[in-house]
């Protein structure tokens, strides 16, 4: 049973390997990037092992509990797109006995369980400080991995009849992607607080000390206990590492046991509601339905309401982690620059308007079947995203202004928000018709296959990126130079819109031409499930 789910897992990501070579592309440049990370690990340790061998420890038990959080926290990210999950069996003669040891294994022996197993052996570079301790750091690889693996089936079960409601998941997507973009300035948090605690080489210490008694890191702690030379507490932290994975073992049947004779089935959003004011208030166009579509997509799609949140969020996120460095002060000159912030969204109205077809999945089909110009749908897409995108951008720069106490640069800051915004959306409405990207399914897991787009999205994003700053230099320009003239900010005004609208009409114009020539491949790309 071991054997056969391992080899069915594999022969899954074959068969989707064979079937989409972006897909291979994509996992090249992801497993490049994998192996960069377990490079600087290395390194790190490494220069570690021989400059601070007792930091080299405290380290190795912190990596060890980020670890083993990322793997249960990360169940709750991916568990919709378990291609061995309970409810594929339930029809079938096995029990949750003999499934369980072929699920734990299988889950130990994909790309992110054999990544891990890699960074676990690395860290036997900082293990080496002790002889005994870099035995036991062999040792228990395979009872840390196990802790991973177990722990994260473990949350999932817990969680997925509350995750199996469409509420629930857009709630974790959601979250996840705020805390996710946020990351900078939690990061910057913990490091005030911990500075404000005094000595921060003790306060990890003692933070290492801690968490080497709990699950999530006893396993790391035995080999930290052994190079302090406490035997005993490397003995009790062993024990404590083994009844987790009993427990965590137990657990796991039971749950499995339980899905594989209650199947667990996703659930819709609830009742479809008509649309609201503005839609209504759209002409009685090809162009109108499609905005009017796309508004209720951003309000319902978890997908595109992520989008919209990140809008929202990101400039602000920026804002705060300039504000919490100091560099709003006026000796350092970094002031006038927040006003500029929310251009940064320049770069999310590309990106959405270029996987906006994706986004439709095999629903694209009803513009082919009832006739829909390429043109009209680019110009319904981007009146939608319109509607959503330039009230938020007027309130980001109007609140960036007050921040930095600069009202006088409003124009500036207005000129570089839409103008770049409406370049990148022009600019994605564009590519967007010959590179539409990858995007999860409708209902699938938002963080799963395809959730960045894939390498049709890097190589969009290559192309729209100098165009966006070809053409919205001017507006930037002058919005830069209202630094110190701040007249010249209605110049990066005019600029913005001027050349922002020829952009958003050229984009739609382009764009529309070679979707007539290419709805059926377009349907193609973004409805396969490889």
């Amino acid at each position: 049973m071991v054997a056969l789910l391992v080899s069915l897992r594999w022969r899954q990501l074959g068969h989707q390997l064979a079937r989409n070579p972006w897909m291979i592309v994509t996992l090249i440049i992801t497993g490049l990037m994998a192996l960069g990370f377990l490079a600087v690990l290395a390194a790190g340790l490494f220069a570690m092992r021989f400059a601070a061998p007792e930091a080299a420890v405290t380290v190795l038990v912190l990596t060890g509990a980020v670890i083993t959080a990322g793997w249960w926290i990360g169940s709750l990210l991916v568990s919709a797109d378990d291609t061995l999950a309970a409810e594929r069996f339930s029809l079938l003669p096995v029990t949750a006995r003999q499934l369980l040891p072929g699920m734990v294994i299988a889950g130990a022996t994909t790309i992110g369980g054999l990544g891990t197993t890699l960074a676990l052996a690395l860290m036997l570079l900082g293990w080496s400080v002790n002889g005994l301790a870099l035995l036991v750091g062999v040792l228990i690889i395979p009872l840390a991995l196990a802790i991973c693996v177990l722990g994260a089936r473990v949350i999932s079960g817990l969680l997925a009849r509350w995750l199996a409601r469409r509420r629930s998941r857009d709630l974790v997507m959601t979250i996840g992607v705020l805390l996710a973009a946020s990351s900078g300035l939690l990061i910057n948090l913990v490091l005030a607080a911990v500075r404000e605690m005094g000595d921060v080489g003790s306060v990890f210490a003692d933070a290492a000390d801690v968490l080497g008694w709990t699950p999530l890191a006893a396993a790391f702690g035995v080999p930290a206990s052994i190079v302090a030379g406490d035997i005993g507490a490397a003995g009790l932290r062993l024990l404590i590492g083994l009844a987790t994975v009993a427990v965590l073992w137990f657990a796991s049947q039971a749950l499995l046991a339980a899905r594989l004779v209650a199947p667990i089935q996703s659930s819709g959003g609830g009742r479809v509601r008509s649309g609201g004011v503005i839609d209504r208030m759209l002409p009685a166009t090809a162009v109108g339905a499609i905005a009017a579509r796309s508004l209720r997509y951003f309000r319902r799609d978890p997908r595109q309401v992520v989008n919209v949140v990140m809008m929202l969020f990101l400039p602000a996120i920026l804002i705060g982690v300039v504000f919490m460095n100091g560099l709003q002060d006026e000796s350092i000159g970094f002031g006038p620059v927040v006003t500029l912030v929310p251009a940064i969204d320049a770069l999310l109205a590309g990106t959405i308007m270029q996987m906006a077809l994706a986004y439709d999945n095999d629903a694209l089909a009803l513009h082919i079947h009832t006739g829909v110009r390429g043109s009209a749908d680019r110009f319904g897409r981007l009146l939608g995203f319109g509607i959503i995108a330039v009230p938020l951008l007027l309130v980001l720069c109007v609140a960036s202004c007050v921040l930095a106490g600069r009202p006088d640069l409003m124009p500036g800051s207005l000129g570089a928000a839409l103008g770049l915004g409406a370049i990148s959306a022009g600019a994605g409405a564009w590519v967007g018709s010959f590179l539409p990207g990858r995007a999860p399914a409708p209902e699938a897991n938002p963080f799963g296959r395809g959730s960045s787009g894939g390498v049709q999205s890097l190589i969009a994003m290559a192309v729209m990126s100098p165009i966006t700053l070809i053409l919205g230099a001017p507006a930037l320009g002058f919005a830069i130079a209202a630094f110190w003239t701040p007249a010249l900010g209605w110049a990066s005004l005019a600029c913005g819109l001027v050349v922002g609208a020829a952009a958003i009409w050229g984009g739609a114009a382009l764009g529309g031409r070679v979707l007539d020539r290419r709805w059926p491949q377009v349907l193609a790309e973004v409805s396969s499930e490889a």
